[in-house]
């Protein structure tokens, strides 16, 4: 029975485990590290969820906090690949606009993901990354504006 939640959970919340990771981690390969690590730390738990949404925050949440640990690592800042594509073998962004994703810093990718990608409020990306609502907007705000800077860059 345990086993059928685990992959259930992992079938309905696993890309979106994934690609948070990736947007946080900025390559697949450590991605799929948080991703295991995610899921292993879930089957350990034992703990109750109040909703499907609690359950998804939470797997968010541990997945940011696991992929700013991988980033952290000094092993990661000498190897880490930031041109990777970290969307292969998912849809795919309009190329420009993932080009313009993959020159955010960590956070800011990760925030325009949840918001534009998973369609969370900033209120909830305020608590899934545990920072105040409103810097997570000024954060969203200039990502933005970071973004159509390099995409009007990209077509002149």
């Amino acid at each position: 029975m345990r086993e059928d939640f685990l992959s259930e959970t992992m079938n309905k919340y696993g890309d979106t485990v994934l690609r948070v990771a990736a947007s946080v981690t900025g390559n697949l390969s450590d991605a799929e590290d948080v991703f295991s690590d995610v899921f292993f730390l879930f089957w350990q738990l034992d703990k109750k969820f109040s909703s499907d949404e609690h359950l998804k925050a939470w797997l968010i949440r541990v997945a940011v906090n696991k992929a700013k640990n991988i980033r952290k690592s000094a092993r990661n800042r000498l190897t880490a690949q930031l041109h990777e594509n970290i969307f292969d073998d998912y849809p795919e962004p309009d190329f420009d606009v993932q080009t313009a994703l993959e020159k955010l810093k960590p956070r800011e990718r990760a925030i325009i993901y949840l918001h534009y990608y998973e369609g969370y409020s900033y209120n909830a990306i305020a608590r899934i990354i545990g920072l105040r609502e409103v810097s997570v907007r000024s954060v969203a705000m200039r990502a933005r504006e970071y973004m159509k800077e390099i995409l009007k860059l990209m077509h002149e």
